[in-house]
């Protein structure tokens, strides 16, 4: 493989500058070819926020109403990653009734019971986890003050208030649910050795790397790790992304705001990697990319504030109901024609109404991952994922035919990658004459058909899946 110079020099000086910060935990970044090809797609992104964080004002500087939005975001998708928790409006509204700004966490939840709140676990998932944030803020606001395992307790404790064990390590062996064959730390003398650990090098984190990559670094490493000990019987990934949180707003960056629908299934994969090779490098990704989300709420507040309304509004609109049934409809076609070729297609999640309307409007996507394809012994063979539609089609179509695109993507020749799947282009080695992208027609319940070398055609649903299928496989044997 030959590199860039300059590449290479500037991904060595960071993966040492990255080593130094993970020094002492179980993580690492190696200094190999591979390695520095990853850097490249983590150094873009980390340069974008580096661009755009130097002309915002600080965390505690937003406009009121992006305050709101961002703390009911965060509560709202951190339990939706583990399946807990209402919907988005709410979550909003439980949080505002409450008026949290002028509350000890003491009274907050004391408002919960006085207003019967304690016996819905259902809202309660959004009491416990925003008087556990407001709790970690608290915390993180006063920089010199050391994080100990106490207020570790006391945060998990508020999470899940008056459950059994709430507050208290692990009695019995436990996992990580999907996956099932990752070891966490033992019970008893085993985990109450690694939380002191892990809670001393946390407070040992030196804040020279203040609001630049470092910073994220960090915050990828304190939550693999804690994910890792998994020191209590539940509520592990939402004290994880609390205390990330919580780092971040010590160096005085934007919250990891990690959404069920476009990031939990790389988010999952990125740990399952951190767990297998002490590699963060996805998770960094991962972290950098929900980062530059947030940056973009703030630097067009107008915008974060319609989308969060499209977000709690269009899940009920007609319009949008009609596409998930059209992807419904299409889903199982696909399914069908992928089984015909020993393939099987894995459901990840489905795109929120906000995301729906970005991709309409041909805004910024997330790149939401929906559907792997697997074969026969369970590997994965390649990626659907929600993107926008390419330029030079938004001349071609109508606006009333823009619609969110599904795109397929192979999986990556290299196991290190950061972007464990690649887009299909001319060019490409394993590049094919068949279908790679999909656009919907809901009303018509047609689609349009493409790929690198298969021109622009309208057809059924049907057809459109049969030779996306026919994709997938000619992929599958290369």
């Amino acid at each position: 493989m030959t590199l860039n110079p300059s590449l290479e020099d500037r991904a060595k000086k960071f993966i040492r500058a990255t080593n130094s910060c993970l020094e002492g935990s179980p993580y690492t970044f190696p200094e190999d070819d591979a390695s520095i090809m990853r850097f490249a797609a983590i150094e873009e992104s980390v340069n974008r926020i580096a661009e755009k964080i130097g002309k915002l004002a600080s965390m505690q500087s937003l406009p009121p109403d992006l305050q709101k939005s961002l703390r009911a975001r965060e509560v709202y998708e951190s339990n939706a990653i583990e399946g807990l928790g209402p919907d988005l409006a709410t979550t909003s509204h439980v949080i505002d009734a409450t008026s949290i700004a002028h509350k000890s966490n003491k009274s907050y939840v004391e408002w919960a019971v006085t207003q019967g709140i304690k016996n819905d676990l259902h809202l309660y998932d959004v009491i416990g986890l925003t008087a556990a944030r407001a709790l970690s803020r608290d915390i993180a606001e006063n920089i010199d003050r050391p994080i100990s395992e106490s207020d570790v307790r006391a945060i998990h404790d508020i999470i899940l208030k008056d459950k059994p064990h709430s507050g208290i390590y692990k009695v019995l062996t436990n996992w990580i649910d999907g996956h099932e064959s990752h070891q966490t730390s033992l019970p008893g003398p085993d985990t109450n050795e690694v939380m002191h650990n892990f809670v001393d090098w946390m407070n040992n984190l030196s804040r020279r790397g203040y609001r630049t990559s470092q910073s994220i670094v960090k915050a990828a490493a304190v939550h693999a790790w804690l994910t890792h000990i998994h020191p209590f019987n539940d509520g592990n990934g939402r004290l994880a992304r609390l205390l990330a949180n919580m780092i971040l707003a010590r160096e005085d960056m934007p919250p990891i705001i990690l959404k069920n629908d476009a990031h939990r299934a790389r988010y999952i994969d990125a740990l399952a990697e951190s767990d297998k090779a002490g590699d963060i490098s996805r998770l960094i990704m991962v972290f950098c990319r929900a980062i530059e989300r947030v940056i973009d709420d703030m630097e067009d507040p107008e915008l974060a504030q319609e989308m969060f309304n499209e977000d709690i509004n269009l899940r009920l609109s007609d319009e949008f109901k009609l596409w998930q049934i059209s992807l419904d409809n299409f889903h199982v076609e696909l399914s069908a024609a992928l089984q015909l070729h020993g393939l099987k297609l894995e459901k990840l999640s489905s795109l929120s109404p906000s995301e729906y309307k970005r991709l309409r409007k041909g805004l910024k996507p997330q790149n939401s991952w929906y559907a792997k394809v697997k074969n026969r012994i369970k590997e994965d063979v390649g990626l659907l994922y929600f993107g926008y539609l390419d330029g030079w089609l938004q001349t071609k179509l109508e606006k009333d035919e823009h619609y969110p695109v599904l795109i397929l993507a192979r999986k990556s020749d290299g196991t290190r990658d950061v972007r464990p799947f690649k887009d299909i282009f001319k060019g490409d080695k394993v590049a094919v004459q068949g279908v790679t992208r999909i656009l919907l027609q809901p009303l018509e319940k047609k689609c349009f058909m493409w790929g690198p070398y298969f021109n622009l055609k309208k057809t059924t649903y049907d057809d459109g899946a049969k030779k996306l299928a026919l994709t997938c496989s000619e992929i599958s044997l290369h």
